[in-house]
């Protein structure tokens, strides 16, 4: 059984977060977290930089538009990220991130028909550079 999603709400925007100023704590934990061990991103310093997937940290206030179809639940489940780099994030950034629907498709596999979303969030800085673009892709059955 295929599940059917209006391509309607593609381009739809579900999210939009500014959050606070990134600071050099912030990024030394999550270049930690991840087991980063390059200076430029464990030793605050003026030339610091934040590790190129530190955008994958941020979580806006919704993770789906909030009109999904009632019907898909919590059924999906993670079929990847693509992730383009921008700018360096840096101490100090102001960071935005807008979170839209960018794509419905269908797909059919060894076990069926699968139904994907790709939500992608844009994130620039306060200069309004973009930071990254990042594709997460859900699968739903």
């Amino acid at each position: 059984m295929s599940v059917t999603i209006d391509r309607a709400i593609v381009g739809e925007e579900f999210d939009r977060t500014t959050f606070p100023p990134v600071t050099a704590e912030q990024i030394v934990a999550y270049a930690t977290s991840t087991g980063e061990t390059d200076p430029r991103w464990t030793q605050p310093a003026p030339h610091m930089i934040a590790p190129p997937t530190f955008t994958l940290s941020l979580r806006g206030k919704h993770f789906m538009p909030k009109n999904m179809p009632a019907h898909l639940g919590r059924n999906g489940f993670d079929a990847g990220k693509d992730i383009e780099m921008g700018a360096a994030i840096r101490p100090g950034d102001v960071l935005t991130a807008v979170a839209t629907v960018h794509d419905v498709y269908e797909k059919t596999g060894r076990s069926g028909s699968m139904t994907f979303i790709v939500f992608r969030t844009a994130v620039t800085n306060q200069r309004g550079e973009s930071v990254a673009t990042i594709d997460q892709k859900m699968m739903f059955r």
